[in-house]
């Protein structure tokens, strides 16, 4: 299953917006090609994600956590990934912020791209560690395998 095929069994569901042309421009401008694959402009331009809200189960979630995700908007990616920590520890080594906590943590969400994928895992990388000399890739923590396995086990609030 691919995340575009995840998503339109939930598309009822979501409720945040679509990424404009404005947006996508924005994005392919600032971030590395790898980062901006033809398949998740598809989805952000598609989906009505950015603004989302997702509920993953403990259960469900590779770290054990669970995790209540709100989708970035392109803005917030851009903030993120140049801004902020962790995002300009790791959009570097092939990861894109994608989501934030919802419940409070601040822990934000990647799309781990270290790999070409079209449906790649989905991460959580703590603030803790950033901002030294390089992010320890032994505390990224795997929520879930792939990006549509992440959307079909989740639940959209």
């Amino acid at each position: 299953m691919t995340p575009a095929q995840s998503l339109q069994g939930i598309i009822g569901s979501l409720d945040g917006a679509c990424a404009t042309d404005d947006d996508i421009r924005l994005l392919k401008s600032r971030l590395p090609a790898e980062l901006t694959p033809d398949w998740l402009i598809d989805i952000l331009r598609k989906y009505r994600l950015s603004g989302a809200y997702f509920d993953l189960p403990a259960m469900h979630d590779k770290s054990g956590l669970g995790a209540d995700l709100v989708w970035l908007t392109p803005g917030q990616i851009m903030s993120e990934s140049f801004d902020v920590e962790p995002g300009l520890s790791v959009v570097c080594l092939g990861f894109l912020p994608i989501g934030g906590c919802s419940t409070g943590s601040g822990d934000p969400y990647f799309l781990d791209f270290r790999q070409v994928s079209d449906d790649p895992p989905l991460v959580r990388i703590p603030h803790d560690y950033a901002g030294g000399d390089f992010y320890p890739l032994d505390r990224v923590e795997l929520v879930s395998p792939s990006l549509s396995e992440f959307i079909s086990r989740s639940r959209p609030l």
